[in-house]
Formats: C-alpha cells, structure tokens, sequence
C-alpha cells in the first residue's frame, strides 16, 4: 500500500502559490526593442539584396527575341483590326474566338 499512496502522491499536481500583486504595464513604455530593430533592419537588407539581383538577372534578358508561336498571327490581326477601324468597318463588340 506504501507504493500505490506514494505514487498517487506523485501523480497530483501541485497548486501553485498565488502570484505577488504586479504594478499594471504601461502601453506607452512597451517597444519593440532590439529583437524588432534586429528585425527591421534585416529585412531592409534581404529587399535590398533581392532587388539587386532581380536587376542583375533582368539584365540578361534578350529584348530581341525570335518570334514565338502565334506572334505573326497577332500581329496580323491587330494590323487587320486597325485597317478596319479606320475604314469604320470594325464591330462595336468582339467577338468571343476561341
């Protein structure tokens, strides 16, 4: 029977102590202090650094590219759609083309 009471003894959690009366926090005394400076600033550098390399990698783009697939086909359209509109032949709605 010893065991068993001791057990149950070590299985009951204890009540904790009533906590001293604190003084109430003052709002205007919280900052975000240095974790939130820390914070702050590396997210600066992290813009800076990406925005840098988005440059970089920007650069590198060919702004003279071969034609791609269906760009002659747009570009007659619009010079179709132009010539009509100053004919006054082009709708007032497009169609829906799939």
């Amino acid at each position: 029977m010893n065991g068993l009471a001791s057990l149950l003894l070590l299985t009951q959690t204890p009540v904790p102590s009533p906590l001293p009366d604190e003084p109430p926090i003052d709002p205007s005394r919280i900052t975000p202090g240095l974790l939130g400076l820390a914070s702050f600033l590396f997210l600066i550098v992290a813009v800076v650094l990406l925005y840098r390399s988005m440059r970089k990698q920007m650069s590198k783009v060919d702004p003279d590219l071969p034609e791609g697939p269906g760009d002659r086909e747009r570009a007659e359209d619009a010079r179709l759609t132009e010539e009509a509109e100053k004919r006054g032949e082009a709708d007032d709605a497009p169609e829906n083309r799939s």
